[in-house]
């Protein structure tokens, strides 16, 4: 890394922005030199907290602060703008997930990030999370065999202060839903473990909460080496659950969650268990520390948005399987998000 640390400004004060101001306080090589939220007595509060200066406008920050690199966590769908106006100030951006909630809005940004030649990095930190690195191996090497299924479970509950407290919260628009905010996260553990999705046929519906996006969800997916998949999802039922992860093959089973492995068994025996050390500060503050080593190296970042675009096309294939009734091919998405290559 180089000597003179990146100057990081966050657009969002909410719990988020101060998820990463913490993260960024445990970063060697790393400032924060500016915060902006559209509320401001939030800005000046998390100004006054982080020792930065504040703002109310994005543009403000992006003018005034002198910015390497800027952290994006406003809700779902106030991403883009942002995006589009750090990447034409050659501003390098960490952008909290979904990268956006249409697939027009996630085209706008990689194709602003791309054009300027800026760094568009997603977060997507439970990837490192010690039992998902063990399952992707383990699967990957063939350890179940041929894999037939693959599912993830997120069942959560929020209660109604939830969607109270945020006005955005389950909103449409900025929102979007159970898929996006709460079950991205598995879903993209999902297919990173099992590899590409090539179809998805999937409902969802507002079934216990007021409000304008799905709190509940189904996905039956078909995955591009022919097993098959299933998504649950929902924040209206009790108790609340840890995600889970099962994945089926034609010599064994491995079922995880996010702290430990449930089950693993191959040809009818239980098989050892050796978990990856966990990051010592843990994973948010592993990728944020990514992210500012890939800024000053000039690399790619941990997850690219091609990577994580391949989650989120899972979600924008399942709206528009719900709207039509009938399965959609995730391609059919397409978008400029895909044209990058993107193993992981």
């Amino acid at each position: 890394m180089t000597e003179t640390p990146v100057r990081v400004g966050i657009v969002g004060c909410s719990s988020m922005g101060r998820s990463h101001a913490e993260a960024l306080a445990a970063v060697d090589g790393a400032d924060l030199v500016g915060c902006a939220d559209h509320t401001a007595e939030t800005a000046r509060s998390f100004g006054e907290t982080y020792g930065c200066p504040s703002y109310t406008d994005h543009a403000a920050l992006l003018a005034d602060a002198d910015l390497d690199a800027v952290c994006v966590c406003t809700p779902n769908g106030a991403h883009r703008d942002i995006v589009v106006d750090a990447a034409a100030d050659g501003i390098d951006v960490l952008c909290e997930k979904p990268l956006e909630i249409t697939p027009d809005r996630v085209d706008d940004m990689v194709a602003a990030c791309r054009d300027a030649g800026v760094t568009l990095a997603c977060i997507l930190q439970r990837r490192l999370f010690p039992t998902m690195q063990f399952a992707r191996e383990m699967v990957r090497d063939g350890r179940l065999g041929r894999l037939v299924f693959a599912d993830v479970r997120v069942k959560w509950h929020r209660d109604r202060s939830y969607y109270d407290v945020s006005s955005w919260h389950g909103s449409a628009d900025l929102d979007g839903g159970v898929l996006f905010t709460q079950a991205l996260h598995g879903i993209d553990l999902l297919q990173w473990v099992a590899g590409d999705v090539s179809r998805v046929a999937g409902t969802g519906d507002a079934l216990y909460h007021d409000i304008d996006a799905p709190d509940t969800a189904a996905l039956s997916l078909r995955f591009e080496g022919g097993a098959l998949g299933q998504v649950s999802a929902t924040t209206a039922t009790r108790p609340q659950q840890p995600i889970s992860l099962e994945f089926n093959g034609t010599e064994g089973t491995l079922r995880v969650t996010e702290t430990g492995v449930e089950l693993f068994e191959v040809n009818g025996e239980q098989q050892p268990v050796e978990l990856p050390e966990p990051r010592p500060d843990g994973p948010h503050v592993a990728q944020i520390r990514d992210f500012v080593a890939a800024v000053s190296e000039g690399r790619p970042p941990m997850v690219s948005p091609a990577a994580a675009r391949k989650g989120l096309d899972i979600v924008f294939a399942a709206e528009v399987s719900d709207s039509r009734g009938e399965w959609v091919s995730v391609s059919s998405i397409g978008g400029l998000g895909n044209l990058e290559d993107a193993d992981d």
